[in-house]
Protein backbone atom coordinates (compact mmCIF):
# COMPACT_ATOMS: atom_id res chain seq x y z
CA UNK A 1 0.00 0.00 0.00
CA UNK A 2 1.29 3.53 -1.19
CA UNK A 3 2.30 5.96 1.64
CA UNK A 4 -0.59 8.23 0.38
CA UNK A 5 -2.95 5.33 0.79
CA UNK A 6 -2.04 4.37 4.11
CA UNK A 7 -2.68 8.46 5.01
CA UNK A 8 -6.24 7.84 3.16
CA UNK A 9 -6.79 4.78 5.36
CA UNK A 10 -5.99 6.33 8.73
CA UNK A 11 -8.00 8.72 8.09
CA UNK A 12 -11.22 6.71 7.37
CA UNK A 13 -10.12 4.75 10.37
CA UNK A 14 -9.82 8.06 12.77
CA UNK A 15 -13.21 8.93 11.11
CA UNK A 16 -14.52 5.82 12.18
CA UNK A 17 -13.26 5.72 15.97
CA UNK A 18 -14.80 9.00 16.02
CA UNK A 19 -17.85 8.09 15.65
CA UNK A 20 -17.38 5.24 17.34
CA UNK A 21 -16.59 7.66 20.63
CA UNK A 22 -19.30 9.65 20.44
CA UNK A 23 -21.35 6.28 20.36
CA UNK A 24 -20.31 5.66 23.79
CA UNK A 25 -20.91 8.81 24.67
CA UNK A 26 -24.47 8.37 23.45
CA UNK A 27 -24.56 5.09 25.22
CA UNK A 28 -23.27 6.30 28.84
CA UNK A 29 -25.76 9.27 28.18
CA UNK A 30 -28.89 6.95 28.72
CA UNK A 31 -27.36 5.13 31.20
CA UNK A 32 -27.40 1.47 28.91
CA UNK A 33 -26.85 0.05 26.01
CA UNK A 34 -30.58 -1.19 26.04
CA UNK A 35 -33.08 1.05 24.60
CA UNK A 36 -35.87 2.47 26.49
CA UNK A 37 -39.52 2.44 25.38
CA UNK A 38 -40.21 5.49 23.32
CA UNK A 39 -41.74 8.30 24.95
CA UNK A 40 -44.21 8.50 22.90
CA UNK A 41 -46.85 6.13 22.04
CA UNK A 42 -46.07 3.63 18.84
CA UNK A 43 -49.29 5.05 17.36
CA UNK A 44 -47.73 8.24 17.51
CA UNK A 45 -44.43 7.35 15.60
CA UNK A 46 -46.39 4.99 13.06
CA UNK A 47 -48.51 8.13 12.56
CA UNK A 48 -45.26 10.00 11.99
CA UNK A 49 -44.18 7.92 9.32
CA UNK A 50 -47.26 7.50 7.87
CA UNK A 51 -46.41 11.15 6.36
CA UNK A 52 -44.62 10.34 3.43
CA UNK A 53 -42.05 11.42 2.19
CA UNK A 54 -40.36 11.78 5.76
CA UNK A 55 -37.12 11.84 6.49
CA UNK A 56 -35.72 9.98 9.53
CA UNK A 57 -32.26 11.12 10.87
CA UNK A 58 -30.22 10.72 14.54
CA UNK A 59 -30.76 13.84 16.66
CA UNK A 60 -27.15 15.24 17.86
CA UNK A 61 -27.77 17.89 19.90
CA UNK A 62 -26.58 17.88 23.29
CA UNK A 63 -30.11 17.90 24.89
CA UNK A 64 -32.00 14.84 26.25
CA UNK A 65 -32.82 13.16 23.09
CA UNK A 66 -29.12 13.33 21.95
CA UNK A 67 -28.51 9.97 19.71
CA UNK A 68 -32.22 9.46 19.45
CA UNK A 69 -33.70 8.75 16.14
CA UNK A 70 -36.23 11.45 15.28
CA UNK A 71 -38.70 11.60 11.86
CA UNK A 72 -40.21 14.51 10.04
CA UNK A 73 -41.48 16.21 6.78
CA UNK A 74 -38.61 16.59 4.24
CA UNK A 75 -40.54 19.89 3.56
CA UNK A 76 -40.22 20.72 7.79
CA UNK A 77 -36.96 18.72 8.68
CA UNK A 78 -37.06 20.51 11.68
CA UNK A 79 -41.02 19.42 12.81
CA UNK A 80 -39.61 16.09 14.46
CA UNK A 81 -41.23 13.67 16.41
CA UNK A 82 -38.77 11.52 18.72
CA UNK A 83 -39.09 7.96 18.66
CA UNK A 84 -37.00 6.54 21.68
CA UNK A 85 -34.81 4.56 19.53
CA UNK A 86 -30.93 5.33 19.80
CA UNK A 87 -28.47 4.49 17.00
CA UNK A 88 -25.06 5.65 15.60
CA UNK A 89 -25.85 4.93 12.11
CA UNK A 90 -30.11 4.32 10.58
CA UNK A 91 -31.67 4.00 7.82
CA UNK A 92 -34.80 2.82 6.93
CA UNK A 93 -36.87 1.90 3.68
CA UNK A 94 -40.92 0.82 3.92
CA UNK A 95 -41.56 -1.18 7.22
CA UNK A 96 -38.05 -1.68 8.41
CA UNK A 97 -34.79 -0.03 9.76
CA UNK A 98 -31.47 -0.88 10.66
CA UNK A 99 -29.87 0.89 13.58
CA UNK A 100 -26.16 0.59 14.22
CA UNK A 101 -25.39 0.28 17.93
CA UNK A 102 -21.87 0.44 19.04
CA UNK A 103 -20.94 -2.80 22.13
CA UNK A 104 -17.88 -3.56 23.81
CA UNK A 105 -17.24 -6.47 25.47
CA UNK A 106 -13.49 -8.71 26.46
CA UNK A 107 -13.57 -9.62 22.67
CA UNK A 108 -13.14 -6.79 21.72
CA UNK A 109 -15.14 -3.71 19.87
CA UNK A 110 -18.14 -5.00 17.79
CA UNK A 111 -21.65 -3.37 16.64
CA UNK A 112 -24.82 -4.62 17.13
CA UNK A 113 -27.26 -4.39 14.19
CA UNK A 114 -30.73 -3.92 15.15
CA UNK A 115 -34.09 -4.52 13.19
CA UNK A 116 -36.93 -2.49 13.58
CA UNK A 117 -40.42 -2.37 12.45
CA UNK A 118 -42.57 0.94 11.66
CA UNK A 119 -43.41 1.72 15.74
CA UNK A 120 -39.36 2.20 15.75
CA UNK A 121 -38.91 -0.77 18.30
CA UNK A 122 -36.31 -3.06 18.19
CA UNK A 123 -37.11 -7.01 16.62
CA UNK A 124 -34.26 -8.70 16.15
CA UNK A 125 -30.41 -8.22 16.51
CA UNK A 126 -27.66 -9.30 14.84
CA UNK A 127 -24.24 -9.03 15.97
CA UNK A 128 -21.09 -7.92 14.00
CA UNK A 129 -17.65 -7.43 14.43
CA UNK A 130 -15.34 -4.17 14.20
CA UNK A 131 -16.37 -0.53 14.52
CA UNK A 132 -20.00 0.69 12.79
CA UNK A 133 -19.59 2.39 9.63
CA UNK A 134 -22.48 2.35 6.92
CA UNK A 135 -26.11 1.09 6.78
CA UNK A 136 -28.51 0.96 3.92
CA UNK A 137 -32.39 -1.07 3.36
CA UNK A 138 -33.95 -1.91 0.29
CA UNK A 139 -36.66 -0.05 -0.85
CA UNK A 140 -39.02 -3.25 0.04
CA UNK A 141 -37.63 -3.38 3.67
CA UNK A 142 -36.26 -7.41 2.82
CA UNK A 143 -32.61 -6.90 2.92
CA UNK A 144 -30.24 -4.88 4.58
CA UNK A 145 -26.46 -3.96 4.86
CA UNK A 146 -23.94 -3.06 7.38
CA UNK A 147 -20.56 -2.38 7.01
CA UNK A 148 -18.06 -2.80 9.65
CA UNK A 149 -14.46 -1.62 10.14
CA UNK A 150 -12.42 -4.54 11.51
CA UNK A 151 -8.95 -5.04 12.99
CA UNK A 152 -6.23 -7.33 12.95
CA UNK A 153 -6.40 -8.61 9.24
CA UNK A 154 -2.51 -9.49 8.83
CA UNK A 155 -2.74 -9.29 5.16
CA UNK A 156 -3.05 -5.49 5.17
CA UNK A 157 -0.41 -3.19 6.39
CA UNK A 158 -2.01 -0.55 7.36
CA UNK A 159 -3.99 -2.92 10.10
CA UNK A 160 -8.19 -2.71 9.32
CA UNK A 161 -10.07 -3.65 6.67
CA UNK A 162 -13.68 -3.68 6.18
CA UNK A 163 -16.82 -6.11 6.22
CA UNK A 164 -19.98 -5.12 4.90
CA UNK A 165 -22.70 -8.15 5.66
CA UNK A 166 -25.90 -8.55 3.52
CA UNK A 167 -29.00 -9.15 6.29
CA UNK A 168 -32.48 -10.85 5.60
CA UNK A 169 -34.21 -8.06 7.70
CA UNK A 170 -37.41 -10.73 7.81
CA UNK A 171 -35.70 -13.41 9.00
CA UNK A 172 -33.15 -11.40 11.58
CA UNK A 173 -29.84 -13.12 10.39
CA UNK A 174 -27.04 -12.51 8.23
CA UNK A 175 -27.25 -14.21 4.45
CA UNK A 176 -23.73 -13.48 3.32
CA UNK A 177 -20.98 -11.26 3.54
CA UNK A 178 -19.91 -9.34 -0.31
CA UNK A 179 -15.97 -10.83 0.10
CA UNK A 180 -17.57 -14.15 -0.82
CA UNK A 181 -19.19 -13.16 -3.69
CA UNK A 182 -17.76 -13.60 -7.44
CA UNK A 183 -16.61 -10.64 -8.73
CA UNK A 184 -15.50 -10.48 -12.74
CA UNK A 185 -13.69 -7.30 -14.41
CA UNK A 186 -13.94 -7.23 -17.92
CA UNK A 187 -15.84 -10.22 -18.45
CA UNK A 188 -12.79 -12.16 -16.74
CA UNK A 189 -12.80 -13.41 -12.52
CA UNK A 190 -11.16 -10.63 -10.68
CA UNK A 191 -10.44 -11.77 -7.04
CA UNK A 192 -7.25 -10.50 -4.42
CA UNK A 193 -6.90 -11.37 -0.82
CA UNK A 194 -6.85 -7.46 0.06
CA UNK A 195 -10.56 -7.43 -1.49
CA UNK A 196 -12.67 -4.50 0.82
CA UNK A 197 -16.33 -3.76 0.04
CA UNK A 198 -18.40 -1.07 1.41
CA UNK A 199 -21.16 1.50 0.71
CA UNK A 200 -24.41 -0.45 -0.62
CA UNK A 201 -27.49 0.67 -1.96
CA UNK A 202 -30.07 -1.17 -3.50
CA UNK A 203 -32.04 -0.69 -6.93
CA UNK A 204 -35.88 -0.83 -6.27
CA UNK A 205 -36.02 -4.67 -7.28
CA UNK A 206 -34.05 -5.43 -4.05
CA UNK A 207 -32.21 -8.32 -6.05
CA UNK A 208 -29.63 -5.78 -7.63
CA UNK A 209 -27.26 -3.66 -5.35
CA UNK A 210 -23.82 -1.20 -5.90
CA UNK A 211 -21.32 -1.00 -3.45
CA UNK A 212 -17.58 -0.11 -3.39
CA UNK A 213 -14.71 -2.55 -3.85
CA UNK A 214 -11.21 -1.42 -2.82
CA UNK A 215 -8.53 -3.55 -3.51
CA UNK A 216 -4.40 -2.54 -4.88
CA UNK A 217 -5.04 0.75 -4.07
CA UNK A 218 -7.83 1.21 -6.03
CA UNK A 219 -11.25 2.10 -6.08
CA UNK A 220 -14.43 0.48 -7.81
CA UNK A 221 -18.07 0.45 -8.35
CA UNK A 222 -19.12 -2.77 -8.51
CA UNK A 223 -22.73 -3.90 -9.26
CA UNK A 224 -24.04 -7.06 -7.49
CA UNK A 225 -27.24 -9.93 -7.38
CA UNK A 226 -27.93 -10.85 -3.66
CA UNK A 227 -29.86 -13.71 -5.34
CA UNK A 228 -27.05 -14.76 -7.84
CA UNK A 229 -24.44 -13.55 -5.36
CA UNK A 230 -22.16 -12.41 -8.33
CA UNK A 231 -20.51 -8.87 -8.91
CA UNK A 232 -18.85 -7.44 -11.65
CA UNK A 233 -17.19 -4.09 -11.95
CA UNK A 234 -18.63 -0.94 -13.86
CA UNK A 235 -16.67 1.66 -12.60
CA UNK A 236 -13.48 2.84 -11.28
CA UNK A 237 -13.05 6.02 -8.15
CA UNK A 238 -16.48 5.96 -6.85
CA UNK A 239 -16.73 5.46 -3.39
CA UNK A 240 -19.96 4.75 -1.11
CA UNK A 241 -22.60 4.52 -3.91
CA UNK A 242 -26.29 5.99 -3.17
CA UNK A 243 -28.60 5.44 -6.18
CA UNK A 244 -30.79 8.04 -7.40
CA UNK A 245 -34.45 7.41 -6.93
CA UNK A 246 -34.81 7.10 -10.75
CA UNK A 247 -31.89 4.61 -10.84
CA UNK A 248 -29.93 6.43 -13.13
CA UNK A 249 -27.60 8.39 -10.96
CA UNK A 250 -25.26 7.50 -8.30
CA UNK A 251 -23.66 10.14 -6.06
CA UNK A 252 -20.64 9.19 -4.33
CA UNK A 253 -17.51 10.75 -3.17
CA UNK A 254 -14.26 11.03 -4.72
CA UNK A 255 -10.83 10.51 -3.68
CA UNK A 256 -9.07 14.07 -3.91
CA UNK A 257 -5.62 14.59 -1.93
CA UNK A 258 -6.31 13.03 1.93
CA UNK A 259 -9.86 13.67 0.97
CA UNK A 260 -13.03 13.63 -0.26
CA UNK A 261 -15.05 15.44 -3.11
CA UNK A 262 -19.03 14.92 -3.89
CA UNK A 263 -19.74 13.94 -7.85
CA UNK A 264 -22.63 11.80 -9.13
CA UNK A 265 -22.11 9.50 -12.07
CA UNK A 266 -24.07 8.83 -14.62
CA UNK A 267 -24.95 5.33 -14.99
CA UNK A 268 -25.82 5.39 -18.70
CA UNK A 269 -23.22 7.40 -20.33
CA UNK A 270 -20.76 7.81 -17.61
CA UNK A 271 -20.43 11.38 -17.52
CA UNK A 272 -19.41 12.75 -13.71
CA UNK A 273 -20.41 15.77 -12.19
CA UNK A 274 -18.41 17.80 -9.42
CA UNK A 275 -20.68 19.21 -6.89
CA UNK A 276 -20.51 22.77 -5.57
CA UNK A 277 -19.99 21.10 -2.05
CA UNK A 278 -16.10 21.79 -1.74
CA UNK A 279 -15.56 20.56 1.74
CA UNK A 280 -14.33 16.88 2.80
CA UNK A 281 -17.57 14.85 3.08
CA UNK A 282 -16.85 11.73 4.79
CA UNK A 283 -20.50 10.19 4.19
CA UNK A 284 -22.39 7.80 2.38
CA UNK A 285 -25.08 10.65 0.91
CA UNK A 286 -28.60 10.22 0.50
CA UNK A 287 -31.24 11.38 -2.17
CA UNK A 288 -33.70 13.82 -1.19
CA UNK A 289 -35.53 13.46 -4.40
CA UNK A 290 -34.09 13.20 -8.12
CA UNK A 291 -32.58 16.71 -7.70
CA UNK A 292 -31.18 16.94 -4.42
CA UNK A 293 -28.42 15.45 -2.18
CA UNK A 294 -28.47 15.42 1.55
CA UNK A 295 -25.18 14.33 3.65
CA UNK A 296 -23.49 14.51 7.30
CA UNK A 297 -20.81 17.24 7.57
CA UNK A 298 -19.26 17.08 11.53
CA UNK A 299 -22.81 17.75 12.98
CA UNK A 300 -25.53 18.60 10.53
CA UNK A 301 -27.40 17.44 7.85
CA UNK A 302 -26.52 19.37 3.99
CA UNK A 303 -28.67 19.63 0.97
CA UNK A 304 -26.95 20.51 -2.35
CA UNK A 305 -28.00 20.59 -5.91
CA UNK A 306 -27.20 17.10 -8.14
CA UNK A 307 -26.78 19.17 -11.30
CA UNK A 308 -23.49 20.76 -9.86
CA UNK A 309 -25.11 24.23 -9.62
CA UNK A 310 -26.03 25.94 -6.93
CA UNK A 311 -24.59 26.43 -3.31
CA UNK A 312 -24.82 23.61 -0.43
CA UNK A 313 -27.13 24.59 2.61
CA UNK A 314 -28.44 23.01 6.06
CA UNK A 315 -31.21 20.95 5.77
CA UNK A 316 -31.21 20.08 9.65
CA UNK A 317 -28.88 21.68 12.06
CA UNK A 318 -27.87 19.01 15.13
CA UNK A 319 -28.20 15.97 12.93
CA UNK A 320 -27.20 13.13 10.77
CA UNK A 321 -27.46 9.92 9.36
CA UNK A 322 -30.30 11.25 6.84
CA UNK A 323 -32.45 8.57 5.67
CA UNK A 324 -35.69 9.48 3.22
CA UNK A 325 -38.81 7.30 3.58
CA UNK A 326 -40.95 8.22 0.15
CA UNK A 327 -44.74 7.51 -0.38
Amino acid sequence: MSSRSRKIAFAGLVAAATAVAAGFIAWAAFGSEENKPPPVAPATVREALAQKPVVVYQNVKRDDHYAEIAIAPVDAPTSKTYTGLVCERVHFAFDRGVCLIPRQNVLGQAVNARIFGTDFRPMESVRLEGLQSRTRVSAGGRYGAATTFVTGHSYLDSGFSTHTALIDLRRGKVLTDLEKFEVTRDGKPFKAIDFNFWGVTFTRDERRFYATLSTGGKIYLVEGDVQARRAKVIAEGVECPALSPDETRVAYKSRVGDGWRLHVLDLATGRRTALTETRSVDDQVEWLDNDRILYGYISDIWVVPADGGGEPEIFVADALSPAVVRA
